[in-house]
């Protein structure tokens, strides 16, 4: 077996569930168990990811109230 990393960082917006549910994604419906993360990747694809794997995966995205987030990615000069 091989090991990949991607190539350039994914920006995706992650909800901690505070209690147990079910959700649609693109594999049907999922059960989301309390503490587990809702992902959802840059084309709104739809991942559960449990908090152990979230935390050493996954690292927030330092943003200030006063610094507007760009859209535009920038894949090297």
């Amino acid at each position: 077996m091989s090991a990949f990393r991607t190539c350039r960082p994914l920006l995706v917006d992650a909800t901690q569930c505070n209690e147990e549910q079910t959700i649609t994604t693109d594999l049907g419906f999922r059960h989301v168990r309390r503490g587990d993360w809702i992902v959802k990747g840059e084309d709104g694809e739809c991942y559960i990811v449990d908090d152990a794997f979230f935390q050493r995966t996954f690292t927030p995205l330092q943003t200030y109230p006063w610094e507007q987030m760009q859209e535009a990615r920038n894949y090297g000069s």
